[in-house]
C-alpha cells in the first residue's frame, strides 16, 4: 500500500454523486508498524477537498484530521494486500472502504461509500494506478 495511487476517473464509477475531477491517496511509512494516510480530491465543482489519518491498521480508533464530515478512523488489515476503514463522526460510522491492491502492485480497487458532507448517499467503484 505504501505509495501514491491517483484515482483513473474513466475507470471508477460513481453512484450517488457526480464523479470527482481527481482523487489522490498518499500512503507512507509512520514508524512502529503505522502508516500515514493521505487524501486529496477535487469534486466535480471544482471545489477542493483533503483528509489525513495515522494509523496501525488493527481496527482501533485513530484521529482525522482536515475533513469535516469525520473525526476518526478505523481501519483493519485483512492480509498483505487488502484493507477495510471506516471513518466516524461522533463514534457513528458516516462512510466506508475497502481496498485491494493486485498481485503485481500497480493497481488498487476500491469500493467506497456512505454519506458524504452534504449529507447524500454515494457508493463509489474505484480504480486507483500506483505512481
Amino acid at each position: 500500500f505504501i505509495g501514491t495511487w491517483n484515482m483513473n476517473v474513466a475507470k471508477s464509477k460513481f453512484e450517488g454523486t457526480p464523479p470527482v475531477k481527481s482523487y489522490s491517496i498518499t500512503i507512507s511509512d509512520a514508524g512502529n508498524g503505522s502508516t500515514r494516510n493521505v487524501a486529496k480530491w477535487v469534486e466535480s465543482d471544482g471545489s477542493k477537498g483533503q483528509s489525513e489519518y495515522t494509523t496501525k491498521g488493527d481496527g482501533k480508533a485513530s484521529a482525522v484530521t482536515g475533513y469535516a464530515n469525520a473525526d476518526s478512523v478505523r481501519a483493519k488489515s485483512l492480509g498483505p494486500r487488502s484493507t477495510k476503514m471506516s471513518l466516524l463522526k461522533g463514534g457513528k460510522e458516516v462512510e466506508w472502504g475497502k481496498y485491494t491492491v493486485s498481485a503485481d502492485g500497480k493497481v488498487m480497487h476500491g469500493t467506497e461509500g456512505g454519506i458524504d458532507e452534504t449529507g447524500t448517499k454515494y457508493t463509489w467503484t474505484e480504480v486507483f494506478e500506483r505512481q
